[in-house]
Formats: structure tokens, C-alpha cells, sequence
């Protein structure tokens, strides 16, 4: 019995081709976990509920820059809401909401569901993950510790009458705006980090850099109340007064509303303290990283 030529099997050849393009290597596989990561911080690509809080956030961060320079520029240099060194202090609540609610995007999910023998096969390490992680988050927080005073900055110089007057006045601000705001940015994105990197789950690891934040915050406060003695301690149990005395130490300017103006501690100690915390940040993903199977 013969086969119709029409039922009669065909062969197709798909063997795969060889991949002839430039191959970008180890630098261009961290840029591009950084582009991911600093993508995923931001919302972009994602639903819109995705955007609520990094936006939100970064809006609400600049809305008294904003209000600041529209008052500046209706009734001049009478009243000043906020000035280089308070404003981070000021819109110190939204970093913690910020960290918490975008830093477990980056490292939970990897962690959960054991993708990062995939990322360490081949060509980065560990520490380029790290860093590419440390990297992405740090650039986003710059958006509440460093966009917002620039806006300031900006604000000041073109309200003035005299521009160049101006520029010349304001312009020796600029090495603390970016010192203070990079050193915010990275010491804060390390902790989140280091944190979320010991989580299983992003609602646990949300709510656990939140309590750092909080539960430091309460416990300063409640110190600072009791004195004694005891507001010398105030500033270091929590992150962010630890982070305005080493602000205080570097560039000048005090904050009255900050635990280090009633601590009395030689500034220099905040530098350590920072210095303390941002190594053992670092250590706990180095040994959690680590751990992971290739």
C-alpha cells in the first residue's frame, strides 16, 4: 500500500544559530541588572499600582521644595520653610515607606524562588550582584535624598534678581547637597538591603525595615523625653539621626529638630557610628550571598 504524497512527513532543519554579536561580558550583565533593578524600583514597565508608591513618594518629597520656592519667589527671603541641611531631616518619614516598599523587589524574589544560580553561573559573581542590587536601589532613593534639594537649589538662584549674584551665593552649598544626599542614599539602600536580603517573603521584609525605622524613631524620642543622660543615646538608635549627625560632622548646619542638636556628642562620633553601620550592612549580604549555591 503507497503512501499520498500529501500525508508523507517533511523535515524541517531549525538547528539553532550561533550567536555572532558582541558580547557585552561581565560590565554589560551588571549594567543590565542594574537597569532591571532601578526599573523595578521605579514601577516602569508594571501596572499602575506598581507606581503608586515610588511616584507618590517622590512627589511628595518634592512638594516643599516646590511650596518653598513659590514662597520665595511671592515674598523673598522673609520666611524660609526649609534650608539645605534641614530638608532630608524634614522629609525624613518618606524614606523609610520608600525603602521598605521597593527594596524587597529587588532581592526577595531572587532569594524565594532560587533564580541566582542562574546569575552566578556566568559572568558575575556574587559581588556584582551586590553591587548591581546596592547600585539600582541607591540611584532611586537619590530621587527623595538629592532631587528635592536641588529643586531648592534652583528654586533660590532663578528667584533672585541678580542671577549670577545669586549662583555665586548659592554654589558653595553644592558639595554638601550631593554629599549629603549620596551618603544618605547608600548607607539607607545598604540597610534596606541587608534586611530584605534576610526575608522570605516581601510583606516580612517590608514590615521588618519598617520596624527598624519606626520602632528607632520611638524609642529616640522616648529617650530624648526621659533625659538624664539618656539623650546622649537618643541619636543612635535611630538611622536617620545617625545619618544627620554624620551630615552635621562633614558639611555643617544643625537641625533643631533632630536628636543630635540636644545630644551633646562630639560629632565625630556619628561618622563612626555610620561607618559601624554601613559595614555591617555590607557584611550581612556578603555572608547571606554567600551561603547561596551556585
Amino acid at each position: 500500500m503507497s503512501t499520498s504524497p500529501d500525508s508523507a512527513s517533511t523535515i524541517y532543519d531549525l538547528g539553532y544559530r550561533r550567536y555572532e554579536g558582541p558580547r557585552l561580558g561581565r560590565r554589560g550583565a551588571i549594567g543590565a541588572i542594574v537597569g532591571a533593578g532601578l526599573r523595578a524600583t521605579l514601577g516602569l514597565g508594571r501596572g499602575g499600582r506598581s507606581k503608586i508608591i515610588p511616584w507618590g513618594t517622590l512627589v511628595l518629597g518634592l512638594l516643599p521644595a516646590g511650596v518653598a520656592v513659590a514662597i520665595r519667589v511671592l515674598v523673598g527671603d522673609i520666611v524660609e520653610l526649609y534650608s539645605y541641611e534641614n530638608y532630608v531631616w524634614g522629609i525624613g518619614a518618606l524614606l523609610p515607606i520608600f525603602i521598605a516598599a521597593q527594596a524587597p523587589e529587588l532581592v526577595v524574589n531572587d532569594l524565594r524562588h532560587r533564580v541566582l544560580p542562574l546569575y552566578f553561573s556566568r559572568p558575575i559573581g556574587r559581588a556584582d550582584y551586590v553591587a548591581a542590587k546596592l547600585a539600582a536601589l541607591s540611584l532611586a532613593v537619590l530621587g527623595l535624598t538629592l532631587l528635592p534639594v536641588l529643586v531648592l537649589f534652583a528654586g533660590r538662584v532663578l528667584a533672585a534678581e541678580d542671577l549670577l549674584g545669586a549662583l555665586g551665593d548659592e554654589i558653595g552649598a553644592l558639595p554638601a547637597i550631593f554629599g549629603s544626599g549620596l551618603i544618605h542614599a547608600f548607607v539607607l539602600a545598604s540597610l534596606g538591603l541587608a534586611i530584605c536580603s534576610l526575608a522570605g517573603r516581601r510583606a516580612y521584609a517590608a514590615g521588618a525595615v519598617l520596624a527598624v525605622f519606626l520602632i528607632g524613631g520611638v524609642i529616640s524620642g522616648t529617650l530624648q523625653e526621659v533625659g538624664g543622660g539618656l539623650e546622649s543615646i537618643a541619636p543612635f538608635t535611630n538611622p536617620l539621626a545617625i545619618l544627620d549627625g554624620t551630615r552635621q560632622w562633614l558639611f555643617g548646619g544643625g537641625v533643631a529638630e533632630s536628636p543630635v542638636t540636644g545630644a551633646g556628642v562630639a560629632l565625630p562620633i556619628y561618622g563612626l557610628a555610620t561607618a559601624v553601620l554601613l559595614g555591617a550592612s555590607l557584611a550581612t549580604l556578603a555572608v547571606r550571598y554567600r551561603g547561596v549555591s551556585t
